[in-house]
């Protein structure tokens, strides 16, 4: 994915678990030193655990900023970006992430979802041509599109669609930007 960016010199946003980041942490330094944001998708991916409150979340977020900083070697690292596992409205969990989005809020962190996506959320026996149909179907014509894409080792079909998704929203006419120029 990394090489695939650089090659087509796209700039990417990635949202980070923080138990990741442990355990691959020279491959969020390579992020971080090609110029890619590192958002924050919490710490652990565990429903029950994140929302168990309010401040569950907010310590999800600050543990897994806590995981980056360590990883690219930046102290005053601080990603002031959250996406919610499973997404910020909705669902079991719903009056938890509203009462979470205001206490994000109160400590400098903004939070997006993503508008359009590949499918590979949905299933794991992805073809090139699904993902490519998927995107096609979510993108529509909106000014601005946020693709939830995955980079699993299960997910590997992501990696090999991501040039044809370049070439097909560079022919669509969007620009590519990560956070740090939006934000």
């Amino acid at each position: 994915i990394l090489d695939v960016l650089k090659q087509e010199n796209v700039p990417a946003t990635f949202f980070v678990l923080g138990s990741r980041v442990e355990a691959m942490p020279e491959m969020v330094k390579r992020i971080y030193e090609e110029g890619h944001y590192i958002a924050n998708h919490g710490y652990s991916h565990v429903y029950s655990s994140i929302y168990a409150s309010p401040q569950a979340v907010l310590d999800e977020y600050n543990k897994c900023n806590e995981t980056v900083k360590n990883a690219i070697q930046v102290p005053e690292y601080q990603s002031h970006l959250f996406r919610f596992p499973g997404g910020s409205s909705g669902g079991t969990y719903a009056a938890i992430k509203t009462e979470a989005i205001k206490l994000l809020e109160e400590n400098g962190v903004l939070y997006v979802d993503w508008n359009a996506l590949t499918g590979d959320a949905e299933k794991n026996d992805l073809t090139i041509e699904y993902e490519m149909t998927r995107l096609q179907q979510t993108v529509l014509d909106r000014n601005s599109v946020v693709v939830l894409m995955h980079d699993a080792p299960e997910k590997k079909v992501t990696a090999e669609a991501l040039p044809q998704i370049i070439s097909y929203l560079k022919q669509q006419g969007y620009e590519f930007k990560n956070f740090y120029e939006i934000i």
